[in-house]
């Protein structure tokens, strides 16, 4: 039972540092909080589990997740990936945004397709489970 525990905690850790996404495009002013660090984000960069994206005036970016599915961000947008798990050899999935302002067109890719109860998309009034559908949402502190 030890070795079985030892195993998950080790996959959880090799996944832990590990890029989920990347920008496909982007226009104007966007930054990401990584830790305590601020970054201006540019096109081809790696999006990693707990960034968080903000989007300034008259700015807007699209991300490509690993899976596939697409995340567009408006202007003055803040959304945060919180979890982000996407290991189809071992059957596991996990993913998790939150858009605490802005708007943001989702589609989901393969882990909406193969396990769609794993992706959920909250805003801070609602959670929205995600059906392998494409929606837009809105959200406003």
């Amino acid at each position: 039972m030890k070795v079985f525990w030892g195993i998950i905690i080790l996959s959880i850790s090799l996944f832990a540092n590990m890029d989920v996404a990347f920008v496909k495009s982007i226009m104007g002013s966007i930054e990401v909080k990584r830790g305590d660090k601020m970054i201006p984000l540019k096109l081809s960069d790696k999006i990693y589990e707990k960034d968080i994206i903000f989007t300034k005036n008259n700015s807007h970016v699209a991300v490509i997740f690993n899976d596939g599915s697409v995340l567009a961000l408006q202007e003055n947008s803040i959304l945060r990936v919180d979890k982000y798990l996407f290991a189809p050899s071992k059957n596991l999935y996990d993913f998790e945004l939150y858009l605490s302002n802005g708007k943001a067109l989702f589609e989901s890719g393969k882990v909406g397709k193969l396990a769609s109860q794993s992706v959920k998309f909250r805003i801070p009034q609602a959670r929205i489970g995600i059906r392998g559908t494409k929606f837009l949402v809105e959200a406003k502190q």
